[in-house]
């Protein structure tokens, strides 16, 4: 089915344009000019759109901004960032971040947003080894290569996840949840790694070079996803288009709040220029969704029935029941927060365009 969509899909980047706009209305973030920013995982969702934003800065508001945009794929395969790395203010290399960092020709940086490894679990768990490496030995080494080089104080901003918190007591969790972690999760290499990226972080936070935070992000989706992402919206999206039916694992009784993806980068970015803590919450609270009505969401957009499965398939159960995040941190600090949220219809609408599935 991926296949199928590599050969049949188009994306349709004016939906991006449209997007950090709206982002640049909300918050054009006077810190990044003229600063030397490397990004991540440049390829995937959340670090592609950081870097369109970044262009639209320099582009729109003259802010010189030099670029330094990595992930695992070869220059060529970079497709989510292919129409940025021709740029004069962008250098694109590719680095496996599993391996030490040693990008010698790299002099220094003023802030890095480390939003490597697959958010996806078809991904993450091809290779658990792997997984694990990512988020130490790519932390420990990118911030060692830089912090020793240069003067300055080196901002840094670690993406994790909010399967840290593994099955919670507490809906929605809080940071100060300390977590439920069961070592006998498949997913453990991802969760246990993305805890030990930010205890790196929360050590190096104390020296004086380098001020890290950490980011637990859930459920961001939106324009910029790749058209072989598996997740539950993704699915259901190309299940729609593509089988003209839903036909889901089960019967969706999980309750999910998500993100949308110009919302995530605004929240990253306050956080990451402004925040005074070591480690926020970066979800939706404002619509909150089981599966099954996501699924429906979807469905209305193409006019296509929803099966549901059955409530013992196995393929959902490592899944949490609940995911929804207390964002009570970052809107205590950043009040204004809140009245240009993108609605998850609306979401989901931008979305099917950036895949061109809708009008």
């Amino acid at each position: 089915m991926v296949r199928d969509r590599e050969k049949i899909m188009k994306y349709n980047y004016e939906v991006i344009k449209e997007e950090v706009a709206r982002l640049a209305r909300v918050d054009t973030f006077p810190e990044l000019k003229g600063k030397t920013i490397l990004i991540t995982g440049a390829n995937g969702l959340i670090g592609g759109f950081l870097a369109d934003f970044l262009c639209y800065l320099n582009d729109v508001c003259g802010y010189k901004i030099n670029l330094l945009l990595t992930s695992y794929s070869p220059v060529g395969k970079a497709t989510r960032v292919s129409h940025l790395t021709c740029r004069p203010d962008v250098t694109y290399f590719s680095w496996d971040c599993s391996l030490p960092f040693e990008e010698n020709e790299i002099k220094d940086v003023d802030i890095i947003v480390f939003s490597s490894g697959y958010g996806q679990p078809s991904k993450f768990l091809e290779n658990k080894i792997k997984t694990t490496m990512i988020n130490i030995i790519g932390v420990r080494s990118l911030i060692d290569h830089f912090r020793r080089k240069q003067k300055s104080k080196i901002k840094f901003l670690f993406l994790s996840t909010s399967e840290v918190y593994g099955s919670p007591d507490e809906y929605p969790t809080t940071e100060e949840f300390s977590g439920r972690l069961d070592m006998s999760n498949n997913r453990a290499c991802y969760i246990v790694s993305k805890l030990a990226g930010e205890v790196l972080c929360k050590e190096y936070n104390d020296s004086s070079e380098v001020e890290a935070k950490s980011a637990r992000v859930a459920l961001t989706y939106g324009p910029g996803t790749s058209r072989a992402d598996t997740r539950v919206l993704q699915e259901f999206v190309f299940k729609a288009a593509h089988d003209r039916k839903i036909k889901m694992f089960d019967e969706g009784r999980s309750i999910r709040n998500y993100l949308y993806i110009t919302d995530c980068c605004e929240i990253l970015l306050k956080i990451l220029l402004r925040g005074t803590r070591n480690v926020y919450n970066v979800g939706g609270d404002t619509e909150e969704v089981s599966i099954h009505n996501l699924s429906e969401k979807i469905a209305d957009n193409f006019k296509v029935p929803v099966e549901k499965g059955s409530n013992n398939s196995s393929a959902t159960s490592n899944a949490p029941n609940k995911v929804g995040l207390s964002m009570n941190r970052f809107r205590d600090e950043f009040p204004s927060y809140g009245p240009n949220i993108v609605n998850l219809e609306t979401g989901i609408k931008q979305t099917l365009r950036w895949y061109n599935l809708h009008d």
